[in-house]
């Protein structure tokens, strides 16, 4: 849905001249909002508690998070500049020189 957003062009305003959606960073917001809320969904159902069984302390997630959302704003950001098929082929051939360093490793 996101790449759709981020690739449709929609009619100019003044505000966005363009055409374009003008924020990456609200597509990556609203959707990893609503995975929090997908997620504490999940948990209360399958656990009954949403904080009970805390055992890992939550700055500890803290990078791998980071680096999540910043790498998804990047991705919706460069669909401006390059077409979603070209970004889809670049994202799957990461995978190679992760399995090499796997290897090596």
């Amino acid at each position: 849905m996101q790449e759709l957003i981020m690739t449709t062009k929609f009619n100019p305003t003044q505000n966005v001249p363009s055409g374009h959606f003008p924020s990456a960073a609200f597509c990556v917001f609203s959707n990893r909002f609503l995975a929090v809320i997908v997620a504490i969904c999940a948990v209360r159902i399958k656990h009954g508690a949403v904080f009970a069984n805390n055992i890992a302390p939550l700055w500890a997630f803290t990078p791998c998070a980071l680096s999540n959302t910043m790498s998804s704003w990047s991705q919706y950001a460069s669909l401006k500049y390059v077409s979603f098929p070209v970004q889809t082929v670049f994202k799957s051939s990461k995978i190679i020189p992760v399995m090499m360093m796997g290897k090596v490793l």
